[in-house]
C-alpha cells in the first residue's frame, strides 16, 4: 500500500505548487485545409482562443463537423495550425520542430483514446510502463510508478493479462494509467466513453474524475456525449470552427447534465 500512498503524495506536493498555474493557452487558433492548392477553403477552425489552469477539468462538445476534433489534434500536435499560438506549460507547440514536438509530447501530454491504443503484444504492465522505457528510466522507479499506477486505478490484478483479455472499461482504466505514467502537465482524451457500453462510461468518468480530484490533473476532453461532459468543471461549445459559448457546472452532476442538453438543443436549434 506504501507505494500508491507514496506516488500520489509526490503528485500532490507537485500538483499544489503549481495549483494556480495556466496550463494551456490557446490564441487566435485557425486551421484551413487546403490553403496552400487551388481548392476551396474549408476552415475547420476560426479564431478560436481558450485557457486552461492546473487541475481544470474542460469538455469540447460540438456537432459534427464543428472541428472539435482538429482541435484537439492541433494541441497534441498531430496537426499543424494555418496560424495562431498553443501553449502549453508556457511553450508554443506551434513553433517546434518534429524532433522537439516529439520529445514535448512524450514529456507534457498524456492521452486517452476512442480506441484506447494499447498494443497486444505486451501485458498490462508493460503497456503502463511503455513510455518510461523508451525514456531509460531505471527499472526501479518504473516498477514503483507502474505499481503505484495500477494500484489507484484497481487494475493491479490484471497485471500479467494482455489487452484482448480484459473489458473495454478495463482497457481504458489502462489507458489512463499509461497517460499520467510521465505526470504530464496535460491529459487529453478523445471520445473516452466512445466504445463503451454505459456502465463502463459511468465507471471510466468516474475515474477520470478522481484522476482530476485526487490528483490535480488537468484533463481536456471531446466528447459527444452529455453524460461523460457532465463530469467536467466547464463545458466550452464549438460549432463552425469557433467557439460559440462556454458554461460552468455550479452545483450538483445532474443540473449540469440538464444544463449541458438545454445548451445544445439551442445551438443545434439557432
Amino acid at each position: 500500500m506504501k507505494s500508491i500512498i507514496d506516488f500520489i503524495i509526490g503528485l500532490s506536493i507537485k500538483k499544489e505548487v503549481n495549483l494556480f498555474m495556466e496550463v494551456l493557452n490557446v490564441k487566435n487558433l485557425v486551421k484551413i485545409y487546403n490553403a496552400y492548392k487551388n481548392a476551396k477553403h474549408v476552415t475547420a477552425l476560426n479564431g478560436i482562443s481558450f485557457s486552461a489552469n492546473r487541475g481544470d477539468f474542460i469538455g469540447i462538445m460540438g456537432p459534427s463537423g464543428s472541428g472539435k476534433t482538429t482541435l484537439l489534434n492541433i494541441l497534441s500536435g498531430i496537426d499543424m495550425a494555418t496560424s495562431g499560438e498553443v501553449f502549453i506549460s508556457g511553450k508554443d507547440v506551434c513553433l517546434m520542430d518534429k524532433e522537439e514536438l516529439c520529445y514535448f509530447r512524450r514529456k507534457n501530454i498524456g492521452y486517452i483514446f476512442q480506441d484506447f491504443n494499447l498494443l497486444d503484444s505486451l501485458t498490462i504492465k508493460e503497456n503502463i510502463s511503455l513510455p518510461l522505457i523508451i525514456d531509460n528510466v531505471r527499472a526501479s522507479k518504473i516498477e514503483k510508478k507502474v505499481s503505484g499506477l495500477m494500484k489507484f486505478f484497481q487494475i493491479q490484478d490484471l497485471k500479467e493479462k494482455y489487452p484482448f483479455n480484459i473489458s473495454g472499461g478495463q482497457k481504458q482504466r489502462t489507458a489512463a494509467a499509461r497517460a499520467l505514467i510521465n505526470e504530464p502537465s496535460i491529459i487529453l482524451a478523445d471520445e473516452p466513453t466512445g466504445n463503451l457500453d454505459s456502465k463502463s462510461s459511468s465507471s471510466i468518468m468516474e475515474t477520470i474524475l478522481r484522476m482530476n480530484e485526487e490528483l490535480n490533473s488537468t484533463v481536456l476532453m471531446v466528447t459527444h456525449d452529455p453524460f461523460a461532459a457532465s463530469f467536467c468543471k466547464r463545458v466550452i461549445f464549438v460549432k463552425d470552427g469557433q467557439l460559440e459559448l462556454e458554461i460552468s457546472s455550479k452545483g450538483h452532476r445532474k443540473s449540469f447534465f440538464d444544463k449541458i442538453l438545454e445548451t445544445q438543443s439551442i445551438l443545434m436549434g439557432g
